[in-house]
């Protein structure tokens, strides 16, 4: 993998630089694409000024905030209005990609009645998406370490989630740290998974480091990805264990595919 296929979020790996100094370090490094989380503090012009001018594409960024929970049906308006300012936010950067999340468990509601309204506000979401040309990735969180009483906390039952809202403008967004941090058995279960991701993310276990600062098995996580035929990007949404140059350097080489064995001639004889 070249550095251009992987697509580092600037608000985990330079977090409060300036966009353009950002990306001119990025780019200098040879990264071609980029994410970020929410646009709304953000200024767009100087972004997309930044962008074009370094040769670094945005891929993806927020589409909601935890501030707007579709588990609460009430919060509904307020999630789709913010998703609609992320739609046009999108066409004019030029976006394919917008990430989705639930938000965390309403203690005194039952989880099916949560679970109803998650359903039918990730479907209304999907309309909306469709309708721009764009694709919701649903990110399951882990609930063990970073964000605790998140209510769409695993593997299956993101899965199950995408089944029953059945919308082609809905995928999965699939952060292998989060969900080891769930599943010691990840590797297992990515071949069920792999069918509806649209958007990876990745950071090592324990800590959220760059890739190869823990315990992840990156080759066969690699290689699992190749297999089960995912040829999109990969964000590196991860907090750096030293220089952000050397934890990106470091996450290129991780990261890249395996070298193809040299090719034996005949032998003399």
């Amino acid at each position: 993998m070249a550095a251009p296929d992987l697509c580092p979020c600037l608000d985990a790996l330079l977090p409060g630089e300036p966009v353009p100094t950002a990306l001119r370090r990025l780019a200098a490094l040879g990264f071609r694409r980029f994410e970020f989380w929410d646009w709304r503090a953000r200024d767009l012009t100087a972004l997309a000024t930044a962008a074009a001018s370094t040769g670094c594409s945005p891929v993806a960024f927020s589409a909601n905030t935890f501030e707007e929970p579709l588990v609460d049906p009430q919060a509904h308006g307020r999630a789709l209005a913010h998703l609609r300012q992320s739609l046009e936010v999108a066409q004019r950067l030029g976006v394919r990609l917008l990430v989705v999340h639930v938000g965390y468990t309403r203690p005194a509601v039952s989880r099916q009645a949560q679970w109803e309204a998650a359903r039918q506000g990730l479907r209304a979401a999907g309309e909306l998406a469709a309708a721009a040309g764009v694709t919701l990735v649903l990110e399951p969180l882990n609930s063990r370490v970073d964000h605790p009483g998140y209510f769409l906390d695993s593997l299956p039952e993101a899965l199950r989630m995408l089944a029953e809202v059945d919308h082609p403008a809905v995928r999965l967004l699939l952060d292998i740290y989060h969900m080891r941090v769930m599943h010691d058995d990840l590797m297992q279960r990515l071949p069920q998974a792999l069918p509806l991701v649209a958007h990876v993310h990745v950071a090592d276990v324990p800590g959220r480091g760059e890739p190869g600062s823990g315990t992840i098995p990156w080759r066969e996580v690699m290689d699992a990805l190749r297999e089960g035929g995912y040829e999109g990007a990969i964000g590196l949404e991860c907090w750096p264990t030293g220089p952000v140059e050397s934890a990106l350097r470091r996450s290129v080489e991780v990261l890249a595919p395996r070298k193809a064995p040299l090719r034996q001639g005949p032998t003399s004889r």
